[in-house]
């Protein structure tokens, strides 16, 4: 495989360590490599070839891609069966009790077929976005140690058969089973993708790269309700909906196998040796990717640990906020509420909540991640060199006005009855915002603790999952109780109270980072 230093915009040049300002985590020795603008790359890359910062561009970007497209296929299977509840408050609100062409894309069939109610039903899509939410907790911390490779060629095998089982299913206990199964094998993506792209790229264009990723993993559950209307108009069943992500995940193995190296590396100063001395053994995984490291316990709950840093803790209670409704709120109300307002069939549905969602994704990432980058970039120039990771929180200001105000469009649109492309344009403008939100969240802490990523990742998935888990519990019964409208403003003014503190970081956030001083663990990464 090809190396030598790559990445946007980056050229090896060398200077006096003493001439220029560095990034704390930044290497100290002598001779420190810039990018084209003459500031200091971060982190340093080693003259080993096998150090993923040396790759070639190319090779960088297949392992990106492979890696979004499996965050990709993890949302898109939770969604392509979009699971609501039926609660009576709903059928109250509509004047009429729901029927099989009212229930979102796939779900009615499959409950007619498992012999379970509307809300028992419901728990296929519930027990899926649980176990996704807690698969990197227990996935990240053997990666640490074992290697990225190992981790996602398992998972990866393990989500195509339990993807495939589910699809196969004839009882209720045999889907829960095996959702839950491919909920722990077919999230790992979801948790360990940032630390994977973490790994390859510099601090300065992981902005671009990090929203590549985000962009992905966000997609995923916006396309699924177009492809899940139309497999129910072309009467396909609702095994389908199980086994399109397993056929797709499938043909993603052998490639992911042979092209895929190992990312784990150590760049820390006193680095006994090198993780692996060829890409043949990279490739065919002889021993631990860190010989240096062995898994404990208290690993599997460094992630908690993290929570006691503001500039984690902050991002996360926002971004999982954001996501669950900027995203998820929309999902899970749309087919009921389309259905009343607009006689909206499943696929019309889809068409009318997967577009603007899916178009809102790309636009707002065609900004974050450059934005992103670009800020950092000018204000480090700035300062002779030196990065500060709160400059990335500058580029948070589209997505703090325009998630909550497209939230707030579609609840008036809906209570008042407006064009269907009001609607959709609410719904897009949110999906902007919250694209935003996730490029800067996810690049900003993992400059913040660039050798704590993975246990991040693990917090933003978890919290992700877990609150979008529960926004179904009760957002389309206040909006029954309390009007749409109502219900809608009011998630919209939570969201923005949670982005306070972390704008706040913006003036003091490397002020409480410096005193509370770097993690005790992973010094070896």
């Amino acid at each position: 495989m090809a190396s030598g230093h790559s990445g946007k915009d980056v050229e090896i040049n060398s200077i006096d360590s003493e001439s220029k300002h560095m990034h704390s985590d930044s290497s100290q020795a002598a001779d420190a490599r810039l990018d084209k603008r003459g500031i200091p790359l971060v982190p340093q890359p080693t003259s080993d070839p096998l150090d993923p910062l040396n790759w070639s561009l190319w090779l960088k970007i297949l392992v990106l891609l492979q890696v979004s497209l499996l965050a990709f296929l993890a949302l898109f299977s939770a969604s392509l069966i979009v699971s609501t509840h039926k609660p009576p408050e709903l059928e109250a609100y509509l004047g009429y009790k729901l029927t099989p062409n009212h229930q979102t894309p796939a779900f009615q069939p499959l409950s007619k077929s498992l012999h379970k109610d509307l809300t028992e039903t419901a728990y296929v899509t519930s027990v899926f976005i649980a176990f996704v939410g807690a698969s990197s907790l227990f996935w990240n911390p053997i990666a640490n140690v074992y290697g990225r490779r190992p981790i996602y060629i398992i998972s990866i095998s393990i989500a195509i058969a339990t993807s495939a089982a589910s699809g196969a299913s004839s009882t209720y206990g045999e889907l829960i089973a095996f959702r839950a199964l491919n909920g722990f094998f077919g999230g790992v993506a979801l948790g360990l993708g940032s630390a994977t792209v973490t790994d390859l790229f510099f601090e300065h264009e992981r902005g671009f790269y990090m929203g590549i990723y985000t962009l992905s993993l966000i997609t995923g559950g916006h396309i699924a309700p177009i492809a899940g209307g139309y497999i129910v108009k072309n009467t396909l069943t609702w095994h389908w909906c199980f086994y399109i992500p397993a056929i797709i995940t499938a043909f993603m193995l052998p490639l992911f196998v042979f092209t895929v190296p190992e990312t784990l590396y150590s760049h820390s100063a006193d680095r006994v040796q090198r993780p692996y001395g060829s890409w043949m053994e990279n490739m065919t995984m002889r021993g631990k990717a860190h010989s240096t490291r062995s898994l404990k316990l208290i690993d599997f709950f460094r992630p908690i640990q993290m929570l006691m840093y503001p500039s984690v803790l902050l991002p996360t209670l926002y971004y999982s906020v954001s996501f669950g409704y900027g995203s998820i709120l929309f999902i899970i109300t749309s087919a009921n509420i389309f259905l009343k307002v607009y006689k909206y069939k499943p696929y019309q549905t889809g068409v009318l909540l997967g577009v603007p969602l899916t178009v809102g994704s790309v636009l707002g990432e065609l900004v974050a991640g450059g934005l992103s980058d670009w800020i950092s970039e000018k204000r480090a120039l700035a300062r002779s060199g030196v990065r500060k990771p709160e400059d990335r929180l500058l580029a948070l200001f589209p997505a703090i006005v325009l998630l909550p105000l497209g939230i707030i469009i579609e609840g008036v649109c809906l209570t008042h009855k407006l064009h269907a492309i009001g609607t959709g344009f609410g719904i897009a403008i949110a999906s902007f915002g919250l694209q935003i939100a996730t490029t800067v969240v996810y690049t900003y802490t993992a400059e913040c603790y660039r050798q704590q990523a993975a246990e991040i990742g693990s917090l933003l998935n978890f919290g992700r999952q877990i609150f979008g888990f529960c926004v179904g519990f009760y957002a389309v019964k206040l909006g029954t109780e309390v009007g749409f409208q109502s219900a809608w403003i009011t998630f919209a003014f939570i969201n923005f109270a949670l982005s306070l503190p972390v704008l706040a970081l913006i003036f003091v956030g490397e002020k409480w980072r410096h005193a509370m001083g770097q993690p005790g663990f992973h010094r070896d990464l």
